[in-house]
């Protein structure tokens, strides 16, 4: 399985976390090493919900954990982990591929511990603002890319063709998202090519397209990045991060000052592709 860079400093936290109570690692450390993981969502975690560690080293004294659980060995971790957090840790691995991601983030870790229903994830969720916690870590966030002093970057050379899309690649490129991810995105992909200037980009190997991004094409919005994608059985190869790339310096050629993407769901992605950041989210009240 491949982890975000967040989500190992998380899985080690966690296991930091469990090196100080139990010594097995349990869904609830995993979720204290969320909050020990000051970055992005985490860190917004943290500030909207600032008794939460408190609450969960309470409850870590709490719960009435299986005393004949010695756990096993799980990669990555060098300390054992109790069945209940192998099966979080499955759940969140299912839910990355559902998703058809590569990488395994916060998001997933996070659902997972609030979605395998047993006596010990079901303790831990007792009395928890489980919608605001979702909100924050688990579920798309709009990002914002400063473009004032942006400057296009240099790409390693490959097989792969960049380009702009001409009408003639409409029915490919539609062809080409519907059979990668549903029909959900085609409205825009149509909408793009009303325009008389198509803001799409596409990715092609000798097969065809493998890739595309695109920018104000979602509603007709102006400045809102997205959506990209790229064939399953190219991920990992630079693709999205040049389609971004390319579509991020004709925004700035336009003269947008930010772009923003919207409902991103591999933040740490953006974060070191072009330096996004996650819109914060206000809340009334602090629990």
């Amino acid at each position: 399985m491949r982890y975000t860079d967040r989500s190992l400093r998380i899985l080690k936290y966690a296991e930091m976390e469990a090196e100080r109570t139990t010594k097995i690692v349990y869904p609830i450390h995993l979720l204290l090493g969320v909050l020990l993981e000051r970055t992005s969502v985490c860190a917004e975690l943290y500030i909207n919900y600032p008794n939460l560690t408190e609450k969960l080293n309470k409850r870590v004294k709490e719960i009435q954990l299986d005393k004949g659980d010695e756990g096993f060995n799980y990669d990555p971790f060098t300390l054992n982990i109790s069945q209940t957090t192998k099966r979080v840790l499955v759940h969140a691995e299912n839910q990355m591929k559902r998703f058809k991601q590569v990488y395994l983030n916060e998001g997933h870790i996070v659902d997972a511990i609030f979605k395998v229903n047993d006596k010990l994830t079901r303790a831990i969720i007792d009395g928890l603002d489980v919608s605001r916690i979702l909100e924050i870590v688990s579920l798309p966030r709009d990002m914002v890319v400063s473009l004032k002093d942006y400057s296009f970057p240099t790409f390693p050379k490959s097989g792969i063709t960049f380009r702009k899309a001409k009408q003639k690649d409409a029915s490919s490129l539609k062809t080409f998202v519907e059979k990668e991810f549903g029909n959900g995105w085609l409205d825009s992909i149509e909408n793009g090519f009303l325009q008389e200037d198509i803001p799409i980009f596409i990715a092609l190997d000798g097969q065809g397209i493998i890739g595309f991004a695109c920018f104000d094409v979602v509603r007709s919005k102006k400045g809102l990045f997205g959506p990209m994608g790229t064939s399953y059985s190219n991920r990992i190869q630079g693709i999205g991060y040049t389609l971004l790339h390319y579509c991020l310096g004709e925004m700035k050629e336009i003269g947008y000052e930010y772009a923003v993407i919207g409902e991103a769901g591999p933040l740490e992605f953006y974060e070191k592709a072009c330096n996004a950041l996650v819109i914060p989210k206000k809340f009334t009240d602090h629990r």
